[in-house]
This record gives C-alpha cells, sequence and structure tokens, in this order.
C-alpha cells in the first residue's frame, strides 16, 4: 500500500513508533498525534487513514472521533480498544468509525484491515462526479445532497472557469426528483446572437427567415428536467431581461407567438 498517508492517534509511544516503522516499511506515510487534542489540530486533507486510540489521556477517543466526522465526515477511521473494551470498539463503529482493533494485535492484523478499510472507502464519492474527502469537498457534497432535496427551482452556481460548475449542475440534476428527465446544458457563449431568443423560447412557423415549422426551444424541451445555462452573463442585454421574466414568472413566449406560454 504506497503512499498511504495514516495519522496514528496513541499515547503509548513505544506502540506508536512499532506501528510507525512497521507501516513505514509497508510503504507508507506516517504522521503522529499523542492526544485527541493534538490529532484535532493535525491538517486533514492528505491524510488517507487514522488509527485512533479509543483510550487517549484528556479529549478521549470517542469525543476525538466525533471532531474527526465534523471536519472530515468520509475520512476513515479505525478504533484502537485495550483489551476488553471490545464494546467501546462496537459502539465507536456505531458512531461513524469504520473498524476496530483489539490490542495486542499482529502487524498482519493491522495491514488487512487498513486494506478492506481503504477498499471499503474508494469506489465512489457520496455525490458521483464531485470527487474528494477535504472539509471543503465534504461541505459540497453536503450542499449538493441538501439542495437537491429542497424544493428550490432557480439555483445560481458561482465560480472561476474550469472549477466544475457543469459537475455540479448535474450533481444537483442526478441527486434531485428531475433525475429520470432530462438534463439540458446551454452554453450562452456559443449561441448565434441573432437565433438565441428562438433556440431557448422557441418560435412558430414563419417567425423569421429560415423558419418553416413550430420549434420547441429548450426551455420547453427542459420541462421536467434541468436546464443549466452555462456562462449567463454573455447573453444580451435585452435577452437576459426576457429571461429574467421567464425566472421570476415561469412565463416566457415564444418568437412570433401572440400568447406566453
Amino acid at each position: 500500500m504506497p503512499d498511504v498517508h495514516v495519522l496514528i492517534v496513541d499515547d503509548e509511544e513505544a506502540l506508536v513508533r512499532s506501528l510507525s516503522y512497521a507501516l513505514r516499511g509497508e510503504g507508507m506515510r506516517i504522521s503522529t498525534a499523542n492526544s485527541g487534542e493534538a490529532a484535532l489540530q493535525q491538517v486533514l486533507d492528505d491524510i488517507d487513514i487514522v488509527l485512533l486510540d479509543l483510550g487517549l489521556p484528556g479529549i478521549d477517543g470517542m469525543a476525538t472521533l466525533d471532531g474527526l466526522r465534523q471536519r472530515s465526515p468520509h475520512l476513515p477511521v479505525i478504533m484502537i480498544s485495550a483489551h476488553g473494551d471490545t464494546r467501546a470498539a462496537v459502539q465507536a463503529v456505531k458512531s461513524g468509525a469504520t473498524d476496530y482493533l483489539t490490542k495486542p494485535f499482529e502487524l498482519d492484523d493491522l495491514l488487512a484491515t487498513i486494506s478492506s478499510t481503504l477498499a471499503l472507502d474508494t469506489p465512489e464519492s457520496p455525490v458521483p462526479g464531485l470527487q474528494g474527502q477535504s472539509p471543503a469537498m465534504s461541505t459540497l457534497h453536503a450542499a449538493v445532497q441538501r439542495i437537491a432535496r429542497s424544493s428550490a427551482t432557480r439555483i445560481l452556481l458561482l465560480g472561476e472557469s474550469g472549477t466544475g460548475k457543469t459537475l455540479v449542475a448535474q450533481a444537483l440534476h442526478a441527486h434531485s426528483s428531475r433525475a429520470a428527465s432530462a438534463f439540458i446544458e446551454v452554453n450562452c457563449a456559443a449561441l448565434p446572437e441573432q437565433l438565441i431568443e428562438a433556440e431557448l423560447f422557441g418560435s412558430e412557423k414563419g417567425a423569421y427567415t429560415g423558419a418553416h415549422q413550430k420549434r420547441a426551444g429548450l426551455v420547453s424541451q427542459a420541462n421536467g428536467g434541468t436546464l443549466f445555462l452555462d456562462e449567463i452573463g454573455e447573453l444580451p442585454l435585452s435577452l437576459q431581461a426576457k429571461l429574467l421574466h421567464f425566472l421570476e414568472n415561469g412565463s416566457y413566449r415564444a418568437v412570433g407567438a401572440s400568447q406566453a406560454s
């Protein structure tokens, strides 16, 4: 398991030295903390797994586990319990730990537990398409799931180019009650200016040169699903006003139509 970064949280110096030596021998990177307070001060962004002693001085293992869960909800934690303290270890698993080991344990048992824990943790993000387990990504995962379950029908995504707004839009759609319906993405900057209004709102037959038949717009095609308008600030100001009316009132008028839809 090369390049796995393990945080060992235990106040027994001899055990920490022994575990550090053994795990480095397996190609792992090691960080250590001798108390719950020290563990919670660690930068967790690049930690892959935590070995956490239940019987810590000060903030005990359960409280430390709770603090780790708050900071990084998807970070795998293996609890280490003293002999005869199995009940507390099981309670820790119920509280969010991934697994537990009882002292004393063999290195092979530890390696097998680490391997199986990482295998469980790796397959998928809580929000498919949005990978990462840092505190920032965990916050984003939670926000996507919360908003997708809400009754919100208009969502504004802000971010620099390349930060993943399309992925977030797709994730919001996939986790919503609209997931079975269409997801339509529109790059507003790429639409021909003279045809933008017809592309969005549709057009009647004869509304303009070349309009040989009635045509449904993207707004209509996305009905019941999700319409993602990328680069919305690139729309002409006149069309932005019409789009604002649609967003506020839910009605629009196709090009050449006499009545609003």
